[in-house]
């Protein structure tokens, strides 16, 4: 019998490309989360005769980026079995053994024998992305049907499949702890399923204060694009959102933006909001010790932000934490009908992590 075992690949770069844009037919994704997500390949003798690559999205969460299988070998098993079953279901295997509850993949809709092995691999589907390949001018056959619609999948463990898991009561007596000395509410990076209450908690704290850029009401967030953003966020190697959590409901993030390209992704650029009633908490420290962590773990080197002249309590957080005024815009906004000055602050994280942070 053919030799022919499951393996992680720890070079992205030696993945068969062929192989690759079977799985996605979008080249901009693939160079997206190539070298984010972690891979398995299926391997005969050396060849290579499917690929998975798998991204975690969150600590219960991830995604199936990219599955594929050379059409023309035989996985030498019984007839009927493909090798990227085998791969799915050892992927999932260790999902499950890693602590994922929720593990979803994409197929477009005319991919019918891909389609077919998710579903033999325990895979679930449950909605369509109308048109999502619509703008890519795929066809597929003689027959030139044109390739459009996308198929979302999910695979959910037993216990998960039999009662939908809370949030709430998933938190170990450590975090309550934690969570309570932050009036209740726990810091943790965003999930895909934050992304309804992100947008709502953002359009709320328009309304609440004038130290946000977006007057109440302007902000034209959908729940579409702030899942998008989200996707964006996990899927970056120098970007991040936390989300604070009270009660199932945030009151709080921080955005950490990578800088996109060669010469400036060593920075971040840094937008926090905080509901009023959840202010003076301690939950910025907080967020920004997190995200300092964050950043040490992927050698990002400094983070700026802006803020209004008029929000002291703000500035003397972010000067307590390190950060040093670097410049003054003159009148940068109009708040209320009056001029209002922006500081501009940078922090060398370097010299954070070596003096360790003001707590």
């Amino acid at each position: 019998m053919p030799n022919e075992f499951i393996a992680r690949e720890p070079d992205a770069s030696a993945l068969p490309e062929e192989l690759l844009r079977a799985g996605d037919p979008l080249g901009w994704r693939i160079e997206t989360y190539l070298n984010e997500a972690e891979w398995w390949t299926l391997r005969q003798d050396g060849r290579c005769l499917a690929l998975l690559g798998c991204l975690r999205l969150g600590a219960e969460e991830a995604e199936v980026v990219n599955a594929a299988a050379d059409p023309s070998c035989d996985s030498g098993e019984a007839p009927g079995v493909s090798p990227l079953i085998r791969l799915l279901e050892e992927v999932r295997a260790e999902a499950e053994r890693s602590g994922i509850r929720r593990l979803t993949a994409y197929a477009g809709s005319w991919e019918l024998g891909r389609l077919n092995d998710y579903q033999r691999a325990g895979f679930r589907l449950i909605a369509v992305e109308p048109d999502y390949y619509a703008a890519t001018g795929l066809r597929t056959g003689s027959g030139g049907i044109p390739r459009r619609d996308r198929v979302m999948l999910e695979w959910l463990p037993p216990s998960a499949a039999d009662s939908s898991p809370s949030r709430s009561g998933s938190h170990s007596s450590a975090e309550a702890r934690e969570a309570e000395r932050f009036g209740g509410a726990e810091i943790r990076r965003v999930e895909l399923r934050d992304s309804r209450p992100l947008a709502a908690m953002k359009k709320r704290l328009d309304r609440e204060t004038t130290s946000m850029l977006y007057e109440s009401g302007e902000r034209r967030l959908t729940e579409g694009e702030q899942l998008e953003q989200v996707r964006a966020m996990l899927r970056s190697a120098n970007s991040l959102l936390l989300v604070a959590e009270s009660g199932g409901e945030v009151v709080g993030y921080l955005e950490a933006m990578g800088g996109k390209v060669r010469r400036n992704q060593h920075t971040v650029y840094i937008v926090i909001g905080i509901l009023e009633a959840y202010t003076g908490r301690g939950l910025g420290r907080r967020m920004f010790q997190e995200m300092f962590d964050w950043a040490a773990r992927r050698h990002v080197l400094r983070a700026e932000l802006t803020v209004q002249a008029p929000n002291q309590r703000a500035y003397r957080l972010y000067r307590s934490l390190g950060f040093q005024l670097e410049g003054i815009m003159r009148g940068a906004l109009i708040v209320e009908g009056e001029p209002v000055d922006l500081y501009q602050m940078g922090c060398d994280l370097r010299i954070i992590r070596q003096r360790g942070v003001d707590k």
